[in-house]
């Protein structure tokens, strides 16, 4: 028999309770008016609040240009200085503030919907569910609780997304991936809505295939303590490890980032006749994520048993599908056919519901003297090469090597 999970459970509960309530509790005209008004409130403010936090992330994280830009730079310096590099705290401080500014905005145009559109409504809406009778207003009322209910269960699929985000918790998160009610609201609703970039469909291992393969080493260099995920999760977050990848689906680190002649070609033929090293680096990086394909079906095998699973450079670029170690290891190997200094680099990455172990890497620039974040994986999806906001879904980034 399956275990009930709470998660499910307790959506239907929320979506639900208010439809059954609806059905049997008789509705007036004031209470149909009360709830457009309440309707119309909410909207408002989830409306203003996904505004609200798209705008805090252009102005802090993406003000390249334009707009944006101007208003970053007329932001006090010392605030700017404050936040810098604090992303959790960037958007603590900054969306209260820009979310009362919108709402007051919003409710200058939307007042006059009430006196117009809430009132006459009500009145309709009354008149036809009476005019059907009990059943009538039975099922009035019911149907009257639906864009609660609707709205109800949405809120708390999106704390629980923002919750899991802020705050990784390795239980919650293996019970609402569990959850087919939450991943139906994620996919239909909550990742649309907030219009992510980090939607589920980016490959993140969100279970402990890492943790399957690596070791936890304390500082003093003392034997490793515990292997489960909610382990290594508890030390990492206290900062008190350093993850070190021994042996990664039957290879090592070395053994992974080897090349082959025809790699070596390709490489060369990718930068050409470039000469910087981000412009060569960004030449492997796009045709990586043209080119390899992320393998869902190997992500699931890991999962279970990595055992006598290859993995690796060679492996990527022969079968043109890997999962994020082969995504890294193929660029290593890329890098250095052309010349450019990398690290392989792991972590946790952010797949929208929730954290998971996941590699990347690092290039440096000559020219600009710094390294620069890249993933690949993440980069079949959105631009993730020398993003302005990588650290807001990359988080706790050990590395694993430099070439």
């Amino acid at each position: 028999m399956n275990e009930i999970n709470i998660i499910t459970v307790i959506l239907a509960a929320v979506f639900f309770i208010p439809i059954i309530y609806g059905a049997f509790k008789p509705f007036s005209r004031g209470e149909i008016q009360y709830s457009l008004g309440s309707l119309l409130d909410n909207i408002e403010f989830l409306f203003s609040l996904i505004l609200s936090i798209y705008l805090t992330k252009k102005i802090f994280f993406e003000n390249g240009e334009g707009v944006f830009k101007k208003i970053y730079e007329n932001i006090p310096k010392v605030i700017r200085g404050a936040l810098y590099g604090q992303d959790v705290l960037t958007y603590i401080a900054a969306v209260p503030v820009i979310l009362l500014l919108v709402l007051f905005l919003v409710r200058i145009i939307t007042n006059p919907l009430y006196r117009f559109i809430i009132v006459p409504l009500s009145d309709g809406i009354f008149w036809l569910a009476d005019s059907l009778g009990p059943a009538g207003r039975s099922i009035g009322g019911a149907l009257w609780q639906l864009p609660r209910s609707i709205y109800t269960v949405f809120i708390i699929g999106l704390l629980l997304n923002f919750y899991t985000y802020y705050f990784p918790t390795p239980k919650l998160a293996s019970l609402m991936n569990d959850s087919s009610a939450y991943q139906m609201l994620y996919n239909k609703a909550i990742s649309p809505a907030l219009n992510s970039n980090i939607a589920k469909k980016i490959p993140v291992l969100i279970n402990d295939s890492f943790g399957r393969d690596t070791r936890i080493a304390e500082p003093d260099g003392s034997p490793p303590n515990g292997g489960s995920l909610h382990d290594q999760l508890t030390k990492q977050l206290s900062g008190r490890n350093v993850r070190v990848i021994e042996y990664f689906n039957g290879v090592t680190l070395d053994e992974a980032i080897k090349s082959s002649p025809e790699i070596d070609e390709t490489a060369k033929k990718i930068v050409g006749s470039e000469k910087t090293d981000k412009k060569k680096a960004f030449l492997i990086y796009k045709w990586i994520t043209q080119n390899i394909s992320y393998d869902y079906d190997k992500a699931g095998k890991i999962s279970k048993d990595p055992r006598g699973i290859s993995s690796g450079a060679i492996v990527a670029y022969n079968t043109r599908t890997g999962v994020c170690f082969d995504y890294s290891s193929l660029y290593v190997a890329m890098c250095r056919v052309a010349g450019v200094k990398v690290r392989l680099v792991t972590g946790l990455g952010y797949s929208g519901v929730s954290w998971g172990d996941h590699a990347w890497n690092q290039v440096y620039s000559s020219d600009e003297g710094r390294w620069i974040n890249v993933d690949t994986t993440f980069g079949t999806a959105a631009n993730y090469f020398d993003k302005t906001d990588f650290k807001v879904d990359h988080r706790y980034d050990e590395v694993q090597g430099e070439w």
